[in-house]
């Protein structure tokens, strides 16, 4: 009943119309970096391309990356108490930290083991925009991005002489937040921007911990043909994850924490340094280089590392007859991880992959068509013996053709090749029966983009085989590629519009998985909504209603679909923030209103599953004054 009646109003507000003043502002007209590593509009793009702007981010409360991106339908956000969120885009499941790539910037983020990415340490009041790319990146990016990629795209420095903010959050759970931004102009051509982060935060769950302490300098240097910046973040956090706890566990308390659940009590400190550049050589060529250099140490009762990452990435693009354009490029990347094990098993891996693509676009009346290819070499060395040395070579594809047949509607057909090789901790405990291989992806999309009634729509249909996709066999305990074919088959819908004051969001994902003998893929809801209700009061007061809805989902690792699945549930959250004048801004908040009891993650086991419980009802309060 749940289900019926939030897809009844997700839908069924379509018969609705909205002012004609507000159409120039919706989605098609936006701006995405991510898909050629240069601006484009997501009308030209043959993708269902999802952009929270930050009006949208800060309008709906999210205060972390990760909160922000559970209103996008086609992602899953995953959190196990503690822990950095990942994010399950169309149905990777269990490894889809290692299936989507995460970029800020345009630089890739992902670690080259499980660990993941890190977003909780970006201050959301930093970010311009996320972008989110389903099935898109493998060309330009390459490795990782079989479910798509997320860029998280942060604010450049203001043309402005001192300039800033500084806001003070608290919270459920003892929650504290504060931050100070101050940016400032030197001379005509130099921006600069600070930001100061300090968040503490006890947790839902006893034995729960995340502070952090985050630092970044974000400069502009403008040419005239281009410019020059430099961005550092530092960021270090001391946690606590309090594990999992068992069905019985859950029954007593599911606030508590158990000895047995695998808990951990560490800390993170990490320095990254980005460099870019641009050159507009002529008016139709234009030259961009991007370079990163991270250095991460991770220390906890359970293991410590260090990681030293550095990326490089040139690239040309031509224009060339007006609207097409050609795009040249290539990356380097090096990854090095040395782990120290409490068994004084210490050992070093490294990975390092050469790649170079080429993108292809042109227009033929109101056809466009784009081409893209890619080669890339990913080899690791290890120290270990656990695994030996290996050499992936991989080829990406994209092949789209879309046509606009009205002013404002497009629709288009897409083809993708996507690949990942497996990240270290994969390879590092591998089934010895089977040889490593890389998982392969092709992706085929059909998808319509317009405006229907004065509502804007974006919709896709889409078909996902993977071939070797990697996985962990809980019985062999071993990391294996699975023989045959999964496939992921689904459709999604985002729907638009604007009554004066008031503007509504919907948005719902279907998705069908079939793995072995054509059982569901664990950990993936069958269906998910998103609508959202902001509302201008006045001038000066803003409100926001939030609804997200889950379906029905086997736990986590449940291949065989043996045991029960978890149930659906719908979260609510409400927003209000209200303008005292030009400088004070109040907000106030809360979350899961309803206060529904869910997991953000459980795991089947053939003895005992194991379930990380989510946050009941919970608060925040923020005040924000503007300089």
């Amino acid at each position: 009943m749940k289900k019926f009646l939030f897809i009844s109003i997700l839908l069924g507000i379509n018969s609705l119309s909205f002012s004609e003043e507000k159409l120039n502002s919706i989605k098609l007209d936006d701006t995405v970096v991510t898909s050629e590593n240069s601006k484009e509009t997501v009308g030209n793009i043959s993708k269902n391309i999802t952009i929270l702007t930050a009006e949208e981010i800060n309008e709906r409360g999210a205060k972390t990356v990760a909160e922000a991106l559970k209103y996008v339908s086609n992602i899953t956000v995953k959190e196990m108490a503690g822990s950095d969120a990942s994010f399950d885009m169309r149905g990777q499941g269990s490894t889809a930290v290692s299936n989507v790539l995460v970029m800020v910037d345009g630089v890739p983020i992902n670690s080259i083991d499980q660990s993941g990415y890190k977003t909780s340490q970006i201050p959301i009041d930093s970010v311009e925009k996320i972008e989110v790319i389903p099935s898109g990146g493998s060309v330009l990016y390459g490795d990782g991005a079989i479910g798509g990629m997320i860029n998280i795209v942060t604010k450049n420095p203001k043309e402005k002489t001192n300039y800033g903010n500084v806001s003070f959050t608290m919270g459920s759970y003892d929650l504290k937040e504060g931050q100070v931004t101050y940016g400032t102009t030197v001379g005509k051509k130099l921006l600069l921007e600070l930001n100061y982060m300090d968040r503490k935060k006890e947790g839902y769950r006893s034995y729960q911990k995340d502070n952090l302490e985050a630092f970044s300098l974000r400069s502009k240097y403008l040419l005239d043909k281009g410019s020059l910046g430099f961005k550092y973040n530092y960021y270090k956090t001391k946690f606590k994850a309090p594990g999992y706890l068992t069905k019985a566990e859950m029954n007593e308390d599911r606030q508590q924490s158990s000895i047995n659940g695998y808990r951990i009590d560490g800390n993170t400190e990490k320095n990254r340094f980005t460099g870019d550049y641009v050159y507009n050589i002529r008016r139709d060529l234009e030259f961009k280089f991007l370079g990163d250099f991270s250095k991460e140490n991770y220390r906890s009762d359970q293991r410590n590392y260090k990681t030293d990452i550095i990326y490089l990435k040139p690239q040309v693009k031509y224009n060339y007859l007006e609207d097409n354009y050609l795009v040249l490029g290539t990356d380097y990347y090096r990854g090095k991880t040395n782990i120290e094990n409490n068994s004084k098993n210490n050992s070093e891996i490294k990975k390092e992959s050469l790649g170079i693509y080429v993108i292809n676009n042109f227009n033929l009346g109101d056809f466009n068509f784009t081409q893209g290819y890619r080669r890339q070499d990913v080899k690791y060395k290890t120290s270990s013996n656990k695994f030996r040395d290996k050499t992936f070579k991989e080829n990406a594809f994209e092949l789209s053709g879309s046509y606009g047949y009205s002013d404002t509607g497009k629709t288009y057909l897409s083809y993708t090749r996507a690949f990942r090789s497996p990240n270290t901790d994969e390879l590092g405990f591998w089934d010895p029966n089977n040889d490593f291989k890389s998982q392969k992806t092709d992706t085929y999309e059909l998808g319509i983009k317009d405006y229907i009634g004065n509502v804007y729509i974006s919709t896709s249909i889409f078909h996902i085989e993977t071939e070797n996709e990697i996985y962990f066999d809980k019985i062999k305990y071993r990391n294996t590629n699975y023989n045959g074919k999964t496939k992921r088959r689904g459709i999604d819908v985002s729907l638009e519009e604007y009554f004066g004051k008031l503007k509504l969001s919907q948005s719902v994902t279907y998705l069908h998985t079939e793995f072995e003998n054509n059982k569901a893929i664990p950990g993936i809801p069958k269906i998910k909504g998103v609508f959202n209700i902001n509302y201008q009061l006045t001038e000066k007061i803003n409100l926001n209603n939030s609804w997200e809805y889950y379906g029905k989902m086997f736990k986590n690792d449940d291949l065989k679909n043996e045991g029960e699945k978890l149930d659906d549930y719908i979260l609510t959250g409400i927003n209000i923030q209200y303008k005292l004048n030009e400088r004070f801004i109040l907000e106030g908040g809360v979350k899961n209103l309803f206060n529904e009891k869910y997991y953000d993650y459980a795991s089947y086991g053939s003895e005992k599953d194991s379930y990380y419980p989510a946050p009941e009802r919970n608060y925040y309060g923020k005040i924000t004054y503007i300089f």
